[in-house]
């Protein structure tokens, strides 16, 4: 069981502009928006409480432009920036259509700030 925090909320913030800024760059004429974006700390209670950061990426435009392969290997790119961070965990990352954002969120998440 987790006794201390250590994912903060100014922690996700940060993880959420590293992956928007990182995609936006790879994706910048492809069309593609990625808006908004939310991270958010997370417990593993599958796997021994550890933390880990739940990130969804909600998109806007043609699914078939996003690059799998570089998806793959974003948390190796990032990865000095999210040890800056102290994450040493990888982040799991969702991408949604922002057309079917609304109702997933409203079932899944409808009281996300109890989190914290």
């Amino acid at each position: 069981m987790i006794t201390k925090i250590t994912i903060t909320k100014e922690v996700t913030e940060a993880m959420a502009k590293l992956v928007g800024d990182a995609l936006r760059e790879r994706f910048k004429d492809d069309g593609l928006v990625f808006d908004p974006i939310i991270a958010e700390r997370a417990i593993d209670h599958y796997g021994g409480g550890g933390e880990y950061v739940d990130i969804f990426v909600i998109f806007d435009g043609d699914q078939e432009k996003l690059d799998a392969r570089w998806i793959n290997r974003l948390w190796i790119m990032l990865d000095p920036q999210m040890e800056e961070l102290g994450i040493t965990s990888v982040p799991s990352l969702s991408f949604v259509e922002k057309s079917e954002w609304a109702d997933i969120y409203k079932c899944q998440y409808p009281r996300r700030d109890e989190l914290w």
